[in-house]
């Protein structure tokens, strides 16, 4: 008590709203031991939040490894209480004109931490934030400096939880802010169903005022099945794999040639791991779309290493296994919709009786489906099966449509509209439901994007995407024949699921909406490159603010407008132009010398 008294009374006069909400906790949530060394430390539930045998020297050793990354002017913030050693020694060894914040999901962990052991008077200087996860983003997030986060993993698995409700809220506060400053050069796959969300992406990027570099690789699709053609499958997936290769080296010349901000690779992106670690050595950031189950699609054990940030589906399991493969930053980013695509249609009367129907399906002939879709078939309603991959299965071939010919975007978006009921069954290697429901496909979101009524196999991932009142889901196969019963004869309550379905997507669930998030969760964690240039630190007037030191380099900075973003190599490619004919001032030579040295590099290939 008489630690806790002294402690509180040192940040009463700074912090006294939080010293009051510490003294009314309860405390207890660490049990104090004391460690081999003598000096306190704690248990939670049988584990240990600090070293049982020096804590000090542990948080010492933990500091020291965290403030390598650590910039001047950045605030600091530490995930974790415990008993404050590590933040004590982060605080005697950060940056100057650097400042350190505290996140305390819960003020008892303080208690516990303040009547353990003498803290000094480092404690007033650490901001601490405190309340609803959703309020300390709201704090972090009104900050007028970069956030630079330092997780430590014995006091911070204590609140999981709450510290991914605090960045989940923190990235959707800050992608409202952001302003379209970066390169981006998305790569995508040479075919497959990937490839359309390739064109959404790059679409969202564009929308969000994003310089974009589309390296499409479908063009290459035709020579790539051409190797399809020989008999011996040792050759056949030797020459494609070698094709793989030259495409990927390609990619790289992109690169050399017109240097991106990052790198976005889209799911199967022919981009070997040589490759990305040559891009790593070169400084490029990568990042990974990979909208696949990772169950089925295993290439990312191979490739977890090589991209500095991974952005999948699916959570859980899904998550650690990437991070026990190599993965450095994994975050989870659900599918979405494009709003310029999927959209409600006004059908022609022909278009009506072509695509329309009581119930519908579209997708690809997957195992479960073919066992499952017959015993939904009925006289009692019309029936649309379209999509290829469905040969064989004789007992949907009176409802398939076109002859299982493979239909485009446009055809699909047309049956949406045209349909009542559409079934939204997600593929699964099995004859039955998926056994492990996570991941939500991209057709649950296209289908409300088009204002269009679904019923969907039960997702555990689905309920923070949709309400019931949105989507209807089922959970049996058996219940399947009736809910289509029920809701084809309601129509009043087919239009208002679709309308409230349609108007969540609007809000929360399109790619620009996806996009933002991906780009706030590199800046977070680079803030001083992605970030800075989302937050604009590289505009004209910024930089001319930062060169009032150097008053020779403000002419050259006011040749450009003052919202743009300049960069060395635009430096050097304006003195360039205007060097015929005069004589270059020091600083313009200067310029010079370190854009080549910058482009020397850079230099790939």
């Amino acid at each position: 008590m008489e630690y806790l008294n002294q402690n509180l009374e040192s940040l009463r006069q700074t912090f006294q709203t939080f010293v009051g909400a510490v003294k009314d906790s309860r405390g207890g949530v660490l049990a104090i031991v004391p460690s081999r060394e003598g000096s306190p430390s704690a248990t939670c539930q049988g584990q240990w939040v600090h070293s049982a045998y020096d804590p000090r020297k542990e948080a010492q050793s933990w500091a020291e490894q965290q403030v390598r990354e650590w910039k001047e002017g950045e605030l600091g913030v530490v995930l974790g209480v415990g008993l404050l050693y590590h933040v004590e020694a982060l605080a005697l060894v950060k940056p100057p004109d650097s400042r350190l914040a505290v996140v305390v999901p819960d003020v008892s962990v303080f208690k516990d931490a303040a009547g353990a052991r003498p803290l000094g008077s480092w404690l007033n200087t650490i901001q601490w934030i405190t309340g609803t996860p959703e309020e300390m983003a709201e704090q972090l997030a009104s900050q007028s400096t970069p956030l630079r986060f330092f997780t430590y993993g014995p006091a911070a698995r204590l609140h999981v939880e709450e510290h991914q409700r605090l960045e989940t809220s923190l990235r959707r506060i800050m992608a409202s802010k952001v302003g379209g400053r970066l390169h981006v050069a998305v790569v995508g796959p040479i075919y497959g169903g990937s490839l359309p969300i390739a064109h959404y992406v790059v679409s969202a990027l564009n929308e969000l005022g994003h310089r974009v570099s589309w390296l499409n690789h479908n063009v290459h699709q035709v020579s790539y099945e051409a190797f399809g053609s020989f008999r011996e499958e040792r050759h056949r997936l030797t020459l494609q794999s070698r094709f793989a290769d030259v495409l990927s080296l390609s990619t790289m010349a992109h690169m050399a040639e017109d240097p991106p901000d990052l790198v976005l690779a889209i799911a199967q992106a022919p981009l070997t791991l040589a490759v990305l670690q040559h891009l790593r050595k070169k400084k490029f950031l990568t990042a990974m779309w990979f909208m696949e189950n990772y169950r089925h699609l295993t290439y990312w054990r191979q490739m977890a290493a090589g991209y500095d940030y991974w952005f999948v589906i699916q959570q859980g399991e899904c998550l650690d296994a990437l991070k026990r493969a190599g993965a450095a930053q994994v975050h989870y980013l659900p599918m979405a919709a494009d709003l310029t695509v999927h959209r409600p249609m006004t059908l022609t009367a022909a278009e009506q009786q072509e695509f329309g129907g009581d119930v519908a399906f579209v997708g690809a002939g997957y195992s479960n489906r073919r066992a499952l879709l017959p015993r939904w078939v009925s006289n009692e309603w019309t029936f649309k099966l379209w999509g290829n991959e469905w040969d064989g299965a004789a007992n949907l071939s009176s409802v398939l449509q076109r002859n299982g010919a493979r239909i485009d975007t446009d055809t699909c978006v047309r049956v949406f509209n045209a349909t009542k009921v559409n079934l939204n069954l997600h593929s699964s290697s099995g004859i039955g439901l998926d056994a492990q429901p996570d991941f939500v496909n991209p057709r649950t979101f296209e289908l409300a994007a088009c204002g269009a009524f679904q019923l969907v196999d039960e997702r555990t991932l689905l309920p923070d995407l949709f309400t019931p009142e949105e989507v209807v889901c089922f959970r049996r196969t058996e219940d399947v024949r009736q809910l289509i019963r029920t809701w084809l004869t309601d129509t009043a309550g087919r239009r208002e699921h679709a309308e409230a379905s349609r108007r969540r997507v609007l809000r929360d669930h399109t790619y620009r909406h996806r996009l933002q998030e991906l780009l706030v969760a590199v800046g977070l964690n680079q803030p001083d490159r992605i970030g800075s240039i989302l937050r604009g630190e590289r505009s004209t007037v910024q930089l001319k603010e930062r060169a009032a030191t150097v008053p020779e380099l403000v002419p050259l900075l006011s040749r450009f407008p003052p919202g743009q973003r300049v960069e060395l190599k635009d430096l050097a490619a304006d003195i360039r132009a205007r060097a015929p004919g005069r004589q270059l001032a020091r600083e313009e030579l200067l310029v010079l010398m370190l854009d080549s040295y910058r482009a020397e590099k850079k230099d790939l290939i």
